[in-house]
């Protein structure tokens, strides 16, 4: 009985320690692989953003609006940390890069330059070595019209009015850890911002729309 009670005190140790080890190394991989998304990353990659333009004669009542999508690049730097293994909070700066838009002719532009600023908030999960995230901030668009007349007959010509704001965005997005890199796929929708002018007695309003953005990113931190 001796022996048969020191056996199974024996095994029970054993299968303690190995029970043990097992959680103390599934631990330091959860460590680890949350890791991976903490301190300094930048990122590049390429986006397709769908933007536009509305030019509106308040007096009339009349207006003009049009849209277009263009491909961009677009680059981030930022900061991030894993808290508790699977919670991660992180400040990031970003730049989309096009062309410049046109429209009516000409007599309407949207800048290409779209920067912006926004913190990140995501869930990791250490077993898939994967991120989903929420991201919430502001950009910052440059659109400008040559108008003193908004009309049908006589259209646009005349006064640069400027509209160039700083509009809200939020944006859902997951990035997957991959050998030294992470790659990231996002969806982002900036909130539109417009501007109101009185001309010869005439209110004129501009809006620069919403814009909807899809990335595809590659990200790598840098490990400090």
């Amino acid at each position: 009985m001796k022996k048969l009670a020191f056996s199974v005190f024996a095994a029970a140790l054993t299968f303690g320690a190995n029970a043990a080890d097992n959680v103390e190394v599934s631990a330091a991989a959860a460590t680890q692989t949350s890791g991976v998304f903490d301190g300094i990353y930048f990122g590049l990659g390429v986006a397709a953003v769908d933007n536009g333009i509305r030019l509106e004669n308040k007096t009339s009542g009349f207006k003009l609006s049009d849209h277009r999508t263009r491909l961009a690049g677009t680059i981030s730097l930022g900061y991030g940390r894993a808290i508790k293994e699977k919670a991660f909070i992180g400040l990031e700066a970003g730049l989309d890069a096009a062309q410049n838009l046109e429209f009516f002719g000409g007599r309407a532009r949207i800048n290409g330059l779209t920067p912006s600023a926004a913190l990140r908030f995501g869930y990791v999960n250490p077993e898939s070595k994967s991120m989903v995230y929420l991201k919430g901030g502001a950009a910052y668009s440059k659109a400008s019209a040559d108008w003193i007349v908004l009309s049908e007959e006589e259209g646009l010509k005349g006064k640069n009015f400027k509209c160039s704001k700083w509009a809200p965005i939020v944006a859902l997005g997951a990035e997957k850890v991959c050998r030294n890199l992470r790659t990231r796929l996002e969806a982002e929708y900036r909130f539109r911002a417009n501007k109101s002018e009185e001309i010869e007695s005439i209110t004129y309003k501009g809006i620069n729309k919403g814009a909807i953005t899809l990335r595809a990113m590659a990200v790598y931190t840098v490990k400090m």
